[in-house]
């Protein structure tokens, strides 16, 4: 009897640890599991930060608020980019005598848009004459067209030599730098007018507090083939001139690709000024400007204010360039009819005219308020544009 009892506890012993190994390899199973399944989760949690350079966070900061500023961008309002009359202006009083007749645009001449007058040593700037300009053409509710001029003493001192001072008989002697090559430094040159560009242009980065009717358009230079005692804007050839061009096109494109780049006013159609732009456009300046610029100061087609020829003369070219009249002035008869030819100049495919004088046949400084009746309705002309 004592020996089944011996068996059967032997066999309950050997059952008990049976189940009880069975048992400790389960939990030790399922422990593993629930290790692992906690790891996973852990790991698909876990966000490992980016680690920035101070280069980087640097920069980071400084783009997020312009991002937030690039959202208040302003335009040129519709009314004034529709309409085709502008007035070339020696200083800002006379934009109110501009804004009775009704023109939308002024073409400050020389105007205050000079790389050595703005930028006055390398790095040094200076825009409260331009913002003067700006704010008191937004105030009367007009554009601005402005003439770079890609001159700085500072810069000419490096290369140029003496020659490129203009003679002290020069219109513009005292208005404009006195040595007028192309810049030494083009570089420098391009950097001052990415700046100029930048702080008019309405995109909300780095622009003028306040603005409000941005700069959208540039002339680069001004009639540079004239060569006159009396008269030289720049004194360089039609090589340099297409340089300065194609460096002002790139620095403009580069910070406002929407901005638009006239040529220089070509002076007229004389042969000697046909052939100074005959040779830019064979050295492939087209590539270089969105408008074809021309002049008519009494003298050559007086019926289109000089577009017509202008116009031949860039389809000679193979050009197809839209065309804008910037200065158009006629003799010193004062009663003069000027409406015939702003519609040939309009019909034959100028999209802007900009008058040179407030009372036609004066070269007297003008007086405020003082204007031609021949100007009185003259905007409803621009409802001709093609």
């Amino acid at each position: 009897m004592r020996i089944k009892i011996l068996i059967v506890l032997i066999i309950l012993t050997s059952l008990s640890l049976g189940y009880f190994f069975v048992y400790k390899n389960y939990l030790s199973k399922r422990q593993k599991i629930e290790r692992e399944i906690k790891v996973s989760q852990t790991e698909e949690k876990i966000e490992i930060p980016e680690i920035e350079t101070p280069q980087e966070k640097a920069t980071k900061e400084e783009k997020a608020p312009k991002e937030k500023e690039k959202i208040k961008t302003v335009n040129i309002p519709k009314e004034i980019s529709d309409n085709c009359i502008g007035f070339l202006i020696g200083s800002t009083f006379e934009i109110e005598t501009m804004k009775e007749i009704g023109a939308g645009w002024i073409r400050p001449h020389p105007g205050p848009f000079v790389w050595g007058f703005i930028e006055k040593s390398k790095g040094d700037y200076d825009f409260s004459i331009t913002d003067n300009f700006v704010k008191t053409a937004q105030k009367n509710n007009v554009a601005i067209l402005p003439t770079i001029w890609p001159f700085a003493e500072w810069d000419q001192k490096i290369c140029r030599p003496k020659i490129c001072e203009v003679s002290s008989e020069d219109q513009f002697y005292f208005e404009l730098p006195k040595s007028r090559c192309a810049p030494c430094n083009m570089a420098n040159y391009k950097q001052f007018l990415k700046k100029l560009v930048e702080r008019y242009d309405g995109d909300g980065i780095n622009d003028m507090p306040g603005l409000k009717i941005p700069i959208k358009y540039y002339e680069i230079l001004n009639e540079p083939e004239m060569r006159e005692p009396f008269l030289t804007f720049f004194k360089g050839t039609e090589k340099e001139y297409v340089e300065i061009l194609k460096a002002s096109f790139e620095a403009i494109k580069e910070v406002c690709p929407d901005c638009k780049v006239l040529s220089g006013g070509a002076a007229g159609v004389e042969p000697k000024m046909i052939s100074f732009w005959s040779k830019v456009f064979d050295l492939g300046a087209q590539n270089y400007f969105d408008i074809a610029n021309i002049h008519f100061v009494n003298f050559g087609d007086r019926s289109t204010l000089n577009v017509k020829p202008f116009k031949e003369l860039l389809k000679e070219k193979k050009i197809e360039k839209p065309i804008w009249v910037t200065e158009a002035e006629y003799g010193k008869d004062k009663n003069q009819e000027i409406e015939s030819t702003v519609e040939g100049a309009l019909l034959e495919g100028a999209k802007k005219i900009f008058f040179t004088r407030f009372v036609i046949g004066s070269s007297a400084p003008p007086i405020p308020g003082q204007y031609s009746t021949q100007y009185i309705n003259i905007t409803s002309k621009c409802n001709l544009i093609k």
